[in-house]
């Protein structure tokens, strides 16, 4: 009667153990996370960029610059940043002038890409009876985790999309810029002067970008204090389509302004003609 009773008991647990396997079965296959992607952060950033709007400045350069800053801002439009803030400046006359300044370009700080969720392991197999409702539970519950994290995944890259077209579209003011020709003064040093400001104002990393020939011919903004209170301290520094019709002439200039971005504190320098800036990209170390 013994012997019954035992066999009785266990067919009774394998059917159990039977109908619990029938239920996990049929709880479906496990959810594939997405491929997992990272993006390096990145500080808040401020650029200043200044093109040169006069007559001694070829016009197809000046609309070349504005398409690659155009470009390079919506290549910034990356997660894991804390947004970025572009002032767009006229080199003239009145460079330091309110007037020759757009309003600003912004991309507003961006999510970083989610980590794929730590999965709970598989239980340890112990009860016959209740293991089966344990490993089913742990599965759905790692199925939930990553559910999330490809929806979220997902949220992230498509908000992205959406504020690259959204960067770009107002980029356009930029790129479809022709305002009149000033022939009176070139004031690359009011460039240098707005830049000082907007920086001190700007807590984060910094780029002064120019696209001129770099004749400046007026000293309206000049300070004599902008090398010795290192003015530029720690900026990104590039003269792209430097223009320069002679090369004695361009040795010179190069020379002249490399000494005053590094003597006012400038991080790096680096001056691209127009050939070379054509194959410019990224300028403010963007593209995800």
């Amino acid at each position: 009667m013994a012997v019954r009773r035992s066999i009785f008991f266990l067919l009774a647990a394998l059917l159990l153990v039977g109908c619990d396997a029938g239920l996990s079965s049929t709880a479906g296959a496990s959810i594939t996370p997405a491929p997992t992607l990272t993006s390096a952060h990145r500080d808040k950033t401020t650029i200043q960029y200044c093109v040169d709007d006069t007559g001694s400045y070829p016009r197809d350069d000046f609309h070349g610059a504005n398409q690659l800053i155009a470009q390079s801002l919506v290549d910034a439009v990356t997660p894991n940043s804390d947004g970025v803030t572009l002032y767009a400046t006229l080199i003239n006359s009145k460079t330091g002038d309110s007037s020759s300044t757009l309003d600003p370009f912004q991309i507003p700080s961006i999510a970083a890409y989610p980590s794929l969720p730590v999965p709970i392991p598989t239980p340890t197999e112990g009860n016959p009876i209740s293991y089966a409702k344990e490993k089913q539970a742990a599965q759905a519950k790692n199925d939930d985790a990553i559910k999330a994290y490809n929806d979220q995944l997902a949220n992230l890259k498509k908000q992205v999309e959406d504020l690259k077209k959204q960067v770009g579209s107002d980029a356009n003011r930029l790129v479809n810029l022709n305002p009149a020709i000033d022939r009176d003064a070139t004031s690359v040093w009011g460039c240098l002067q707005l830049a000082r400001t907007r920086f001190a104002q700007n807590p984060g990393t910094h780029y002064l970008v120019i696209a001129s020939d770099m004749e400046n011919n007026t000293s309206v903004d000049y300070t004599a204090d902008f090398q010795s209170s290192q003015a530029l301290k720690d900026v990104h520094v590039a003269v792209v389509y430097f223009y320069c019709s002679n090369a004695r002439s361009c040795q010179s200039t190069t020379a002249q302004w490399q000494n005053i971005f590094t003597s006012s504190g400038a991080t790096s320098v680096k001056f691209s003609d127009p050939a070379q800036s054509k194959t410019l990209t990224n300028l403010f170390g963007g593209g995800a």
